[in-house]
């Protein structure tokens, strides 16, 4: 017989299922268009339910970046994998981020995110943490590929990963707005352009 689950977990699916729906929201509508009312309507909930969760859209917003930390700790993981050979550790990462960035319900929310951003600056921290986690994890894995080739550069490792997160987000979107799926050439374009800042 399985354990009835406690109160903490069934909070905790509670606010993970009105923050899947609020995105949902913001991907259909945008994020200044839908009101906490269609997220209540959406997640069949009632109003004040919603707002025992969460004081209005800009907390919903954080908890999105917050439950994003999670994905960027299994970028972490991936570095971790494979440290013993940083060209594979990149491989992977390059892949599994471009995957992640052209994903029609990423890159969207991305879109709308950036948009409300540019009224409340304020909503960006949680998802300039989660980007200060991930540079720091690639500007690491870069630093090594670098000392296992000896290789010296004027671009230092810091800017070397900026370069390829933007690199990795740019074609994301590229392939996002072209609503295809990423493309060999796109992996190998990335490949070449991403080996010759971090050589």
């Amino acid at each position: 017989m399985s354990e009835k689950p406690t109160r903490e977990e069934t909070t905790n699916a509670r606010r993970k299922h009105i923050v899947e729906v609020a995105a949902a929201c913001f991907i259909a509508k945008g994020f200044h268009q839908t009101s906490i009312r269609d997220i209540a309507r959406s997640a069949g909930v009632s109003l004040g339910n919603i707002y025992n969760h969460f004081p209005g859209k800009t907390e919903i917003i954080a908890e999105i970046a917050r439950l994003e930390a999670a994905q960027i700790d299994a970028f972490g993981s991936m570095f971790e994998k494979y440290g013993k050979d940083p060209h594979k550790a990149l491989d992977q990462f390059l892949k599994a981020y471009l995957k992640t960035c052209s994903a029609p319900s990423h890159a969207a929310l991305t879109l709308e995110i950036l948009a409300e951003a540019i009224r409340q600056p304020e909503i960006t921290a949680g998802f300039m943490e989660n980007r200060e986690k991930l540079l720091a994890g690639l500007e690491g894995l870069i630093g090594q590929l670098r000392n296992s080739e000896r290789a010296e550069s004027d671009l230092s490792d810091r800017s070397a990963a900026e370069f390829v997160l933007d690199l990795i987000e740019g074609v994301g979107m590229r392939v996002f707005f072209e609503e295809r799926n990423p493309a060999k050439r796109d992996h190998q374009k990335l490949h070449l352009a991403i080996g010759k800042l971090c050589s």
